[in-house]
């Protein structure tokens, strides 16, 4: 018997959430409707900014890599004019 309540309690939970939920009222329905469309308008407006943030990270890897060239250069027209190359020592 005593095994039959302790069943009988442990499923009651489970029943209770298993009862069909009340309808929404309109006012939470509305309510909802307001927060999806916000959502929504937030998530259009973020990916905006990451597609302007992402030219915007192109543009400056471009940059950085044209910078990155031009030292390159730099350290190798230094080297052959401390090696003893004359028009190495030259500036552009």
């Amino acid at each position: 018997m005593r095994w039959f309540l302790g069943l009988a309690l442990a499923c009651a939970p489970v029943a209770v959430c298993a009862q069909a939920q009340p309808q929404e009222d309109e006012a939470h329905r509305i309510d909802r409707e307001q927060t999806q469309d916000l959502n929504r308008s937030v998530q259009r407006s973020v990916a905006q900014r990451q597609a302007a943030d992402a030219a915007k990270l192109a543009r400056y890897r471009d940059a950085n890599q044209a910078y990155e060239r031009q030292r390159e250069d730099w350290r190798r027209r230094v080297a052959a004019c401390q090696a003893g190359d004359n028009s190495a020592c030259n500036p552009y």
